[in-house]
């Protein structure tokens, strides 16, 4: 990144002040840190040395301190109170797609939206500062990123009546904890079977990538049916998959998006995103992230562990740092499931180590694998197992 682009800096005409490491001996020989938007310096133990060969004292505000956050990070949770409406979001990835620069989107969410400025910052931030695996102008029509309409998505934010997901989160919370996080997630309702939901998955620029379809039976797991030749299935499914399979029962055809969408030549994946992703947009950058397998698990943890910001990556072999890369600078916590052998704590764990080694601020919680019973570990059970097990009777099957 361009030494530019950073809100605190050392400028080439120095405001000076003295050294706290050097003392009353040697006057006014720390060079201070200032605000580019303030032009104010920041508080005097921020800025570097002269006598860089005797003293060599240095403190960065972007360096982390004993909080674990840095000066710069502090700043920003401390102003990060204020709630951002979701659509300045889609309207300044919008306007970064048609080839708007950051200090453009900047300007424009302060003049035309009311945003502050630490407000349109954010917003800014989050489109900008994020690495992106890959760029917008390489996306041609031949080889294009397809995504489902937001209608589709709309539409099936009801029927709540008919949606067993949502009855059991009422049952279980009562009807305003499970409201709110209905809407929270973004969690629909699906026609595919009587009784499904759906899980959105939605990137960090409110792109909607996939959407899987759920079957719950009433202890919260995953109806399962035998199939003729005697192998156990689910009940899960695609949004894009359910939308082909009505058109073709009615003899309807397909529309545009979902052409595009089941096109091979085009780049679709399952849910290629975190879900829950979306709530980053309002979480203040201090509030660690917890990370589970299924997206149930994130939906039941977030009323029990509200210090976390709950997201799940969908199957055990999605987590990598493609999928990660809008969690960077905040700290992450991994909770897998179990396994019989323990080789889901192992991969994670695995995957972890990696993910550090890439800057990631990441660990793996132990708290399953030492607690759990065999018959748990046999069979698989997860976070959301362990916090509705007095209230459901037993581990899953």
């Amino acid at each position: 990144m361009d030494a530019r682009s950073y809100r605190y800096h050392l400028p080439p005409k120095a405001i000076k002040s003295d050294c706290p490491a050097c003392g009353p001996r040697h006057r006014r020989t720390l060079s201070r840190y200032v605000d580019r938007l303030t032009g104010e310096p920041l508080p005097d133990i921020y800025g570097r040395c002269d006598r860089e060969t005797n003293c060599g004292y240095h403190l960065n505000p972007y360096h982390k301190e004993a909080s674990g956050l840095s000066y710069f990070e502090q700043m920003k949770a401390r102003n990060s109170l204020s709630p951002i409406p979701k659509i300045w979001f889609k309207q300044a990835a919008k306007k970064k797609f048609e080839g708007g620069s950051k200090q453009h989107i900047v300007t424009w969410l302060i003049q035309q939206q009311g945003a502050t400025l630490d407000q349109a910052e954010r917003v800014a931030a989050f489109l900008f500062d994020l690495p992106e695996t890959r760029p917008v102008s390489q996306v041609t029509s031949q080889n294009q990123l397809c995504t489902i309409p937001e209608e589709v998505l709309e539409q099936s934010l009801t029927k709540y009546e008919r949606n067993q997901f949502a009855w059991l989160l009422r049952r279980h919370f009562g009807d305003q904890v499970a409201d709110d996080l209905l809407k929270r997630f973004q969690i629909g309702t699906s026609s595919r079977w009587p009784g499904a939901c759906v899980f959105w998955f939605i990137d960090e620029l409110n792109r909607i990538r996939g959407g899987q379809i759920k079957l719950f039976d009433e202890t919260f797991h995953t109806v399962k049916y035998i199939i003729k030749e005697g192998e156990k299935r689910s009940r899960t499914s695609w949004v894009h998959s359910a939308y082909a399979r009505r058109c073709d029962q009615q003899n309807r055809p397909y529309p545009a998006w979902l052409t595009a969408y089941l096109d091979e030549r085009n780049q679709v994946q399952k849910s290629p995103c975190l879900f829950g992703l979306p709530q980053l947009l309002t979480a203040p950058l201090h509030q660690p992230v917890a990370i589970v397998e299924a997206p149930k698990t994130a939906v039941i943890c977030t009323p029990y562990f509200p210090g976390f910001v709950w997201l799940a990556v969908g199957a055990l072999s999605y987590l990598n740092a493609e999928r990660l890369a809008p969690l960077r600078g905040r700290k992450i916590e991994l909770f897998p499931d179990l396994s019989p052998d323990g080789s889901a704590f192992e991969r994670w764990n695995r995957v972890a180590g990696e993910l550090l080694a890439q800057g990631f601020h990441i660990t793996v919680s132990t708290y399953l694998e030492d607690n759990a019973t065999d018959d748990e570990k046999m069979a698989g059970a997860d976070l959301a197992d362990f916090l509705l097990e007095p209230w459901q009777g037993g581990t899953p099957n």
